[in-house]
């Protein structure tokens, strides 16, 4: 069963509607777990209805991540700070773990995934609506993690 992550950034209502839209679509994969929650750094004063991540390296226990920031700009300094903490980590890697973007500078971030051994999903462009667009996204990240999983299931030790 994959179990992903949906991370968001900003206290903007943008960010928490893409993300409750990728979790939709994730969720649309069965036996697809899906935890959503606020990034570190998220404003603790914004009531929010979803927990805040407690650290980085939480997200390596996923088999898929996808993280939903505003549409606009560079991606939040949060975001930033917790890729840069992975980093740092000597034994830091994201084997096969599947990631996608909604909204927000995908190239910048996912650049920085890649290096870290991470699995790209892009986002859809086939719908004009950016919820829309997550929601494929979910469930395509949701897709792939699955695969991923149940090829490494099938490795011999």
């Amino acid at each position: 069963m994959p179990k992903l992550i949906v991370l968001f950034y900003g206290a903007e209502t943008p960010a928490v509607a893409l993300a409750e839209a990728a979790a939709e679509g994730a969720q649309r994969v069965r036996f697809t777990e899906v935890d959503v929650r606020a990034g570190a750094g998220h404003p603790e004063t914004t009531v929010t209805r979803h927990e805040r991540l407690d650290s980085a390296t939480q997200i390596q226990d996923y088999d898929g991540v996808i993280v939903a920031c505003p549409a606009a700009g560079e991606p939040p300094a949060a975001l930033t700070r917790m890729l840069d903490e992975i980093e740092a980590e000597p034994e830091a890697v994201f084997a096969d773990a599947v990631f996608g973007v909604a909204g927000g500078d995908a190239a910048g971030i996912l650049g920085r995934v890649a290096r870290l051994g991470g699995v790209i999903v892009a986002e859809s462009r086939g719908a004009d609506d950016p919820e829309e667009r997550a929601r494929r996204l979910g469930e395509r990240v949701a897709t792939v993690a699955g695969w991923v999983r149940h090829a490494r299931s099938h490795e011999h030790h």
